[in-house]
């Protein structure tokens, strides 16, 4: 079986996680894609082996491995001999690189599964949202797919730690100090200060590797923390979160939560834990 799923320009806008493609026991055939694909892949070994190939280094992939492609990442991967099974998770969002940040998972590459069984009820249970009739069906299979992601980060082994690279010692300093304080009144002086550069060097040099600003990047690891907090600390209030995340005020934290996602944080939450 191999799905696809398909989003209305609201839906689209407002899902910060989409599961766009669900495969399940699908008999794979040859695939090279030079210049990569617009969607993230997270693809499990079920029976035979393949061969995949990242950046001219390649990886066989036994039953129980997996393997994970970022979105327009190079790649190739086909059967080493006979049928080679695998299950098939595909998504996109706005959410995406920031949640892969969050759980160390910052490279695409082949990955051992310390706990098959548990992944194993996640497809499982996307199958089975996949074959509802129900209205919040998107929505379901993002709470799911998310779920997935989460507890696949604590599965894997042979995952680099830490940062991804940028190939700028500064920047990732920046980084590691935006991640670990994002809760903080974080000043552009203070991460200059951090870094040792001037304020102006240290935006210009970010912008010039991340893509982003300064603030844009916080504002992004804020986001992303609160949509955590949102779905699994149902107790919490909007105001507490808002806090927790860095925010100064329940009001502010709101506006800039629609603007990104077209949702209050409720209903981002109410939609997730229905």
């Amino acid at each position: 079986m191999l799905r696809s799923f398909q989003y209305k320009k609201n839906e689209y806008d407002t899902i910060p996680l989409k599961l766009v493609l669900l495969g399940a026991n699908h008999d794979q055939e040859p695939v090279y894609r030079m210049h990569g694909i617009n969607l993230n892949q997270i693809i499990f070994c079920k029976e035979g082996q393949g061969e995949l190939i990242l950046d001219n280094r390649k990886y066989v992939i036994d039953k129980g491995q997996c393997f994970i492609i970022f979105s327009n990442t190079p790649h190739e991967y086909h059967s080493t001999g006979g049928k080679w099974i695998l299950d098939i998770v595909g998504f996109n969002g706005s959410i995406v690189p920031l949640l892969f940040r969050a759980l160390k998972i910052n490279s695409s590459g082949a990955y051992l599964l310390s706990n098959r069984e548990m992944i194993d009820a996640h497809h499982k249970k996307l199958i089975e949202i996949a074959e509802q009739n129900s209205r919040h069906k998107h929505m379901l299979l993002s709470q799911e797919t998310y779920a997935l992601i989460t507890d696949l980060s604590f599965c894997l082994t042979h995952i680099a730690s830490g940062s991804a690279d940028y190939g700028n010692p500064t920047i990732t300093q920046a980084i590691e100090y935006l991640e670990a304080h994002y809760g903080e009144d974080v000043s552009l002086d203070t991460l200059a200060q951090i870094t040792s550069r001037t304020p102006e060097y240290l935006c210009s040099i970010f912008k010039e590797h991340t893509g982003v600003t300064i603030v844009k990047y916080l504002n992004g690891i804020r986001l992303l923390h609160a949509q955590i907090l949102l779905v699994q600390e149902p107790s919490m209030s909007i105001k507490e979160i808002a806090e927790k995340c860095g925010y100064t005020s329940a009001s502010y934290f709101g506006k800039v939560f629609f603007k990104q996602y077209k949702l209050t944080p409720n209903q981002y939450r109410m939609s997730h834990i229905m």
